[in-house]
């Protein structure tokens, strides 16, 4: 049985990240977990000297804890209504905001970290950049973000998700991932691969021939795999010169409620050649593995 105990949803009080716990709210529910509400102040660990010799030091320590006070009290009041009837831990820390939700993580064990891809402040500056690649970089659980959570789906209306798969040393690790969540939702589940229309090198004349070993190969590949694991899913190949384009199109055909892809987190070498730009692009909330 699929089970999300622990959600972590960092936050920065934005409309966006408001919108992402109430994407976790909706989850939690569904899979009786517990949330904890994650907010990493800008402050530093600890004031710098404020005059010469340390003079004036007193003044700035008490400006440092007036606004820690306030950002208290904006983390007790926020999301309440979204959040109701939930187990919710509010948490606030300074420093580094990727390293402190990614060491945040490890400490709890989360099952799925809920990050929206928007916001303000040092969020806004970095969360389509830095912070979230840091994250998906650093992490070990699933992360699940949105550019577009605000217009997604709850997810207790999903109907469909899509996984899409690069046949990479994680593949088994996303379908098995992808079909509990969907069995979890009450969902159906599309296994997708995308191939190249028009690969590198390759004379004008093979390129039908191309065509059509590389979408029976893929076809192929895909339904034994699936046999091996012993899931049910429907398969889809899907082709274009632009591989996030190719899945983020195939996940608005399939009106997917979410897309579970892979990440190179395991080699530390970054987020794999398309996973950013899927993130990015993708129509619905995107589940990272």
């Amino acid at each position: 049985m699929f089970s999300l105990q622990k959600i972590l949803v960092p936050i920065d009080f934005s409309d966006h990240s408001l919108t992402a716990a109430s994407q976790a709210g909706a989850l939690a529910r569904r899979f009786q977990s517990e949330i904890t509400l994650f907010h990493v102040s800008e402050l530093p660990d600890s004031s710098p000297l404020s005059g010469p010799l340390g003079f004036g030091i007193a003044a700035a320590e008490a400006e440092r804890a007036d606004r820690l006070s306030r950002q208290r009290k904006k983390l007790e009041e926020f999301g309440v209504a979204e959040l109701a009837g939930i187990p919710v831990k509010r948490i606030l820390c300074c420093g580094d905001p990727a390293q402190a939700i990614a060491r945040r993580a490890r400490d709890e064990k989360s099952d799925l970290i809920v990050i929206a891809t928007r916001g303000h402040g040092a969020f806004r500056r970095f969360l389509l950049g830095s912070v979230t690649a840091k994250v998906l970089h650093d992490v070990e659980c699933p992360v699940w973000t949105g550019a577009h959570l605000e217009k997604a789906a709850a997810p207790t209306a999903i109907r469909r998700v899509m996984c899409a798969v690069n046949f990479g040393p994680r593949t088994s690790d996303e379908i098995r991932w992808a079909a509990a969540f969907a069995a979890g939702s009450d969902a159906k589940l599309t296994v997708t691969n995308a191939v190249l229309d028009n690969p590198p090198n390759l004379p004008d004349r093979y390129l039908f021939q191309w065509h059509e070993e590389a979408h029976w190969g893929a076809e192929e590949r895909l339904r034994n795999l699936l046999g091996d694991l012993g899931i049910h899913a429907e398969t889809l190949v899907v082709s274009d010169g632009d591989i996030p384009k190719a899945i983020s199109r195939a996940a608005n055909d399939q009106n997917a409620g979410v897309l579970v892809i892979g990440r190179s987190c395991a080699e530390r070498t970054g987020l794999g050649s398309h996973a950013y730009s899927i993130i990015c692009a993708a129509p619905c909330p995107v589940v990272s593995i």
